[in-house]
C-alpha cells in the first residue's frame, strides 16, 4: 500500500498528487508567472511541513497547476490556486475546486474562506461563477509594488 503522500489518482487525463517537496521547483515557476507579488521558497516549504490539502496536477508529465489550502478548524481556508498561463481557461482551475471539494468532504469540512485582491477581476468571477459569495474586506492584507491593497474575503458554505 502507498503512503497517503505517495497516492496517485489519474482523471481526465490529469494525474494529481500531493503537493511534495519534488514539486517546489516546478510550482514556483508557476507562481512566479501568476502573482504579482510571489510567495518565497520558504513560505512554500512552510506549507510542506504542515501537510495540508494541497495539491498539484499534472499533464503530459508537466505540473499544470497547483492548489494550496489547510485545514482550519472546521473550515478549508484556500491559500494560492494557478494554473500555467497556456492551460487558463480550459477547465484545470474548476477541476482543482471539484478535487479540493471532495478532498474536504472527507476530512469533514464544509466551508470554503479566501482572500482575493481586490484588483484581481478575472479570480473574482472565477469564484463567483463558482458559487463563492463575498464576506467583507481585509485592509491592506496584499502587498504590492507600491504599497498595500485590499483583499476580499470570500466563502463557499455547505459543501
Amino acid at each position: 500500500m502507498l503512503k497517503k503522500e505517495n497516492q496517485i489518482l489519474q482523471a481526465n487525463n490529469y494525474i494529481i498528487e500531493n503537493f511534495s517537496e519534488h514539486h517546489l521547483a516546478d510550482v514556483m515557476d508557476i507562481e512566479m508567472h501568476a502573482n504579482p507579488t510571489p510567495w518565497t521558497k520558504q513560505t512554500f516549504e512552510k506549507i510542506l511541513e504542515l501537510r495540508s490539502l494541497s495539491f498539484v496536477i499534472i499533464l503530459n508529465s508537466q505540473i499544470v497547476g497547483f492548489c494550496i489550502a489547510n485545514k482550519v478548524l472546521d473550515e478549508c481556508h484556500l491559500q494560492n490556486i494557478s494554473v500555467i498561463e497556456s492551460m487558463r481557461r480550459q477547465g484545470v482551475g474548476n477541476f482543482m475546486l471539484d478535487i479540493l471539494k471532495k478532498r474536504m468532504n472527507l476530512s469533514g469540512m464544509k466551508t470554503i474562506l479566501l482572500e482575493v485582491r481586490k484588483s484581481n477581476k478575472v479570480a473574482q468571477d472565477f469564484y463567483r461563477g463558482n458559487g463563492f459569495q463575498e464576506l467583507s474586506i481585509r485592509k491592506d492584507y496584499y502587498q504590492t509594488k507600491n504599497g498595500r491593497e485590499d483583499a476580499i474575503i470570500m466563502s463557499l458554505k455547505g459543501l
